[in-house]
């Protein structure tokens, strides 16, 4: 009697790998959402950061500035993989600090004077 040989079918093979395949879309979903919450993070941060120097002058010199060297954290705008920043004040002293994306993310915004923050310009105080 011939040994009978086990062995997977196509239909199985194509099932299994559909199955894998589904698994892995969702996991690429989670993972660019995670990817995308870290990338926030990192411009909240930044932008905390340079919104408190620029109170810190503020409170020294009674005005904003846009000139990085001006500001006791900053020889020039902050590096980042992820991000340019900039700051746009105007001449009343309200204004904002951005986050502009430099690979595939959102721009953030951050009001200079505390409160505002998302990711369309706000209207700051």
């Amino acid at each position: 009697m011939p040994k009978r040989i086990y062995a997977f079918t196509l239909i199985e093979l194509i099932i299994t790998v559909a199955i894998v395949l589904i698994l892995a879309g969702f996991a690429l979903v989670k993972y660019s959402n995670v990817i995308e919450k870290a990338r926030s993070a990192e411009a909240y941060a930044v932008l905390a950061d340079i919104a408190a120097a620029e109170n810190g002058y503020y409170v020294e010199y009674n005005t904003y500035t846009n000139v990085w060297a001006n500001l006791d954290r900053y020889s020039s705008a902050p590096v980042s993989q992820n991000f340019d920043f900039s700051s746009a004040l105007s001449s009343l002293g309200s204004g904002y600090v951005q986050a502009t994306h430099v690979i595939g993310t959102l721009d953030y915004y951050m009001c200079i004077k505390g409160g505002g923050k998302g990711t369309t310009a706000p209207s700051c105080p």
